[in-house]
């Protein structure tokens, strides 16, 4: 057993990309499956709920903090392994990034949509990740589309299962495994050539650009879009918005369905954003939009 590091009052601002969060009751950093069982079971002999975090990339954590246990997994979960041609198991805990270069130096091909979106495979996973396609923009390629399937902690049962891709119910920006932690996967991808793989991330890096103009802290698209014809940003931006600020945090002005810290923001203020964008488009549009950010 590799084991389980804890630390209490762990402030949640380090774990975010929006740098904002307070205090964590207990965060636990996770080796192997026991030491996700044993942080279970210390979270249940405390009385406090659990939370599993990756890398914080889509999190917004209030001021006041977590009053419960965070599990994020470590660096057991931390592993990309050629199983066969075109089969590659991921581990939770990896970076999309390395996903996606490890998987171009191997010439496999299937998952460069997913290059410049920033947080670990398996955040990935249960949000099921996605981006329009370059050529076909009514086109969504997602997670799901790679999956062969899912190993999984049952967060109820405490037991270990795989899931195979038909038994997962996923959605837009959803997988359904809410009461699931998941552990790694076995993905489907196919052999070509370097420069072909290569062409396919750049052109995703390309199109992604826009988020690295921000210059600053963010949790990536705060709402999901009601459909491909009326993306969110775009409703946002027809409001009037764009740019907008309250306290440090402020509507990029780059891409408005994106809120940015601008170094001194806090959750009050993002959360202010977020409803002043929900009641000016359901004002002028009739349409209530649904987060994406979780918020902790």
């Amino acid at each position: 057993m590799m084991g389980m590091g804890r630390e209490y009052g762990k402030m949640l601002s380090g774990c975010t990309s929006l740098r904002i969060g307070g205090p964590v009751f207990c965060w636990v950093e996770a080796e192997d499956v026991d030491a996700v069982l044993e942080a279970l079971g210390l979270a249940e002999e405390a009385r406090k709920p659990v939370v599993v975090l990756g890398r914080g990339s889509n999190v917004l954590a209030q001021a006041s903090g977590f009053d419960g246990v965070v599990v994020r997994l470590g660096k057991g979960f931390d592993s990309v392994e050629v199983e066969g041609t075109g089969v590659v198991k991921v581990g939770a805990a990896v970076a999309i990034s390395r996903l996606v270069n490890e998987s171009a130096r191997a010439g496999f091909s299937g998952c460069e949509f997913l290059a410049g979106i920033p947080g670990s495979f398996g955040g990935a996973i249960f949000m099921n990740a996605g981006v329009r396609d370059i050529k076909n923009p009514e086109k969504y390629n997602e997670v799901k589309d790679i999956i062969i399937d899912v190993d999984v902690l049952d967060l109820k049962t405490r037991k270990t299962q795989n899931i195979k891709r038909r038994e997962i119910d996923f959605k837009y920006r959803s997988s359904g495994m809410d009461s699931k932690c998941v552990l790694g996967a076995r993905i489907r991808l196919k052999k070509d050539k370097g420069e072909a793989i290569e062409k396919k991330i750049n052109a995703y890096m390309e199109k992604r650009k826009w988020m690295r103009a921000t210059g600053m802290l963010t949790a990536g698209s705060v709402f999901k879009n009601p459909d491909s014809a009326r993306p969110a940003g775009k409703l946002i931006e027809e409001c009037g918005l764009k740019g907008r600020a309250i306290g440090g945090a402020r509507i990029s002005g780059e891409h408005a369905n994106f809120i940015v810290n601008t170094g001194s923001a806090s959750s009050d203020d993002v959360m202010e954003l977020v409803e002043l964008a929900r009641k000016n488009v359901r004002e002028r549009f009739g349409i209530d939009l649904e987060l994406e950010l979780k918020v902790l």
